[in-house]
């Protein structure tokens, strides 16, 4: 008999789910935020066969990118919704977790999440730096991961509740010291 898999603890667990991207949509890269599709074509860059391409717009990083149709469901997802934003500030809260005291390990395990650019993970690194700072000074990694965390979670959340960055902030903020 084969052992049960583990499940995970989260509220909610995110998952990415298969998408399908008309011109207009908008999506979340983990690492440009999010983003608008502004054309699906087909183009050939050396060979016979063209492939299509979606070309998507991040204002965040002011950068377009083109990706593979095949590659879409790794590389993007669609932002999540309302109610799952409030699920992500409540996980903010309630967020007990623990984190290494070595530096190295810890950087190693925030920058793995924030390369996921799942909003609970995001979440956990958020707080768990939060919660360092107040009790410790961070180093240079843990005030990069902060500050990346901060703001890849404040526009994904802002967009999905329809506040400003900066109410969101707020709110982010209120949940971590909760």
């Amino acid at each position: 008999m084969r052992p049960r898999p583990r499940t995970s603890r989260r509220p909610l667990k995110f998952r990415r789910i298969i998408i399908a991207i008309r011109k207009g949509d908008t999506i979340h890269h983990p690492q440009h935020g999010i983003g608008t599709v502004k054309s699906i074509r087909e183009r050939s860059f050396s060979g016979p066969n063209g492939s299509k391409f979606a070309k998507m717009f991040f204002p965040r990083d002011d950068m377009s990118v083109m990706v593979r149709e095949t590659e879409l469901e790794e590389t993007v997802r669609k932002p999540i919704e309302k109610t799952e934003a409030r699920k992500v500030l409540s996980h903010i809260s309630g967020w007990e977790g623990s984190v290494s005291d070595q530096w190295k390990s810890r950087a190693n395990t925030h920058q793995a999440k924030l390369d996921g650019g799942d909003p609970f993970s995001l979440a956990e690194v958020y707080k768990a730096l939060c919660l360092r700072q107040e009790a410790d000074s961070l180093s240079a990694a843990d005030r990069r991961h902060l500050s990346e965390s901060e703001d890849r979670l404040a526009e994904e959340l802002s967009v999905a509740l329809g506040e400003t960055p900066h109410k969101t902030r707020r709110a982010m903020a209120k949940s971590a010291t909760a």
